[in-house]
């Protein structure tokens, strides 16, 4: 017989008075009920899809389109056929009713602060109604008369969301959201209350526009991407932040990597390399040598190119979750540093050392790396085809194109269009010609 919500609510109260967060009950119910996680955090709280949207409906009224059960429903069956794909503010607010992050819902913000059971303050666990709202402060700059060390976290954990959303959704998904993000905190950028946080909302606004400049290449707009990350640039050396500043210039040398012009590209990573010096965060030194290594790839200069990746591998022996900046959060892990020195791999020519540490990035990047595990899957198809093996090369670029088009990654899209030209030779094997028809005309 199936539970009520009335059974898991009181198997909730019975956990909360061990001193379980809502975050540990839905973590422990998704393994023994086998729950997804918007299920869970609701019957956390005892809650009913119903009184779920009464909540709601509560916090956010709309008369025109008030929520019900039904929404509700189509939100937690999602990614099922029958349900729908939940919205960046619908993760949000979800995250606010059920006090988590957001990211635990799928991605987003962390409301998980309003949780007395892992720090024991009654004060933080008031009412939804009386605490701050999920976009308190972000609703535009017509509204922020002081910007306070509060509303840059908000500003900051907000970035955070589009960066991950982006990830698993694509650029096209978060790249109108985060310009305006950028554009508000700018226009705000002469209210802060304090000079520490002043220096603090222009990194934030720095990561925003660096960010923008990554969503602008991986929809192949170079000349927007370049005009962000000079602003980011800019934004850093204004707050004194010189990692952030060497790492924005790093990001326009891929506007000239994408371009296939390594020359370029080396220019940028000189000046950014000096920037960073020996003080910069070991991920920023190792992303950059990385970048270079591929410089010198475009170049055919393999000698360099192979130095400038050891000095990578080295390097990243010092990254730790702790030392990397939020804006390279990504690079902590192995699975990325695998994934870049495979595609610098295949730059050099190296394609069977390529394909062991694209392999291994396979293996070890999360499925919520949508676009990186397509990208991935284009460089084994590449460094498959360097070493003659067509089938391979193939049964790789199938994959990638099925997870270019989730994304909607154009700069994917086009290096898939460049794979069809190196496989021109093949075109009278079945499997090329059925490649063929999948990126070409579907």
């Amino acid at each position: 017989m199936p539970r009520t919500a009335r059974s898991y609510q009181q198997e909730a109260e019975e956990l909360r008075a061990q001193g379980y967060t809502y975050r540990q009950i839905a973590a422990q119910w998704r393994e023994r009920y086998r729950l997804n996680s918007r299920v869970a955090f609701r019957l956390a709280h005892g809650m009913t899809q119903a009184e779920a949207a009464q909540r709601w409906n509560e916090l956010w009224p709309d008369e025109d389109a008030p929520k019900t059960a039904k929404q509700i429903s189509y939100w937690e069956i999602w990614p099922g056929p029958a349900g729908r794909t939940p919205s960046l503010d619908t993760l949000n607010k979800l995250a606010y009713l059920y006090r988590c992050n957001a990211g635990e819902l799928l991605d987003g913000e962390d409301y998980s602060h309003l949780d007395t059971a892992g720090h024991g303050g009654a004060a933080a666990d008031r009412e939804p109604s009386q605490a701050r709202p999920p976009t308190a402060g972000l609703t535009g700059a017509a509204g922020l008369t002081k910007v306070t060390d509060a509303v840059i976290e908000d500003f900051e954990v907000l970035t955070d969301t589009y960066r991950r959303l982006d990830y698993r959704e694509g650029s096209h998904r978060v790249s109108s959201e985060v310009t305006t993000h950028l554009r508000t905190m700018l226009e705000v950028s002469n209210r802060t209350t304090t000079s520490a946080a002043h220096r603090r909302l222009l990194r934030a606004a720095g990561d925003a526009a660096q960010l923008a400049g990554w969503l602008a290449i991986d929809a192949q707009k170079y000349n927007q991407a370049e005009g962000y990350c000079r602003l980011a640039a800019s934004l850093a050396e204004k707050s004194n932040d010189r990692a952030l500043r060497a790492y924005s210039l790093g990001v326009i040398s891929y506007t000239h990597l994408h371009a296939g012009d390594g020359k370029a590209a080396l220019s940028v990573l000189d000046t950014a390399q000096g920037l960073a010096g020996h003080g910069a965060p070991a991920a920023v030194r190792s992303w950059l040598c990385e970048a270079t290594g591929e410089a010198y790839g475009f170049l055919g200069q393999p000698r360099p190119g192979l130095a400038s990746l050891a000095q990578a591998e080295r390097v990243f022996d010092g990254v730790s979750t702790e030392s990397a900046p939020v804006w390279l959060g990504f690079y902590n892990a192995d699975c990325h540093a695998a994934r870049l020195k495979g595609r610098c791999l295949t730059r050099l020519r190296e394609p069977r050392e390529a394909t062991r540490a694209l392999y291994e990035a396979l293996t070890l990047l999360p499925p919520t790396f949508v676009r990186e595990r397509s990208g991935t899957l284009i460089d084994l198809a590449v460094a498959y085809v360097q070493m003659g093996q067509i089938e391979q090369a193939c049964d790789a670029a199938s994959q990638a194109d099925t997870l270019a088009r989730r994304t909607g990654s154009e700069r994917n899209r086009r290096r898939l269009r460049e794979l069809l030209v190196g496989l021109m030779p093949w075109t009278d094997i079945d499997y090329v010609q059925r490649l063929y028809r999948q990126v070409l005309l579907n």
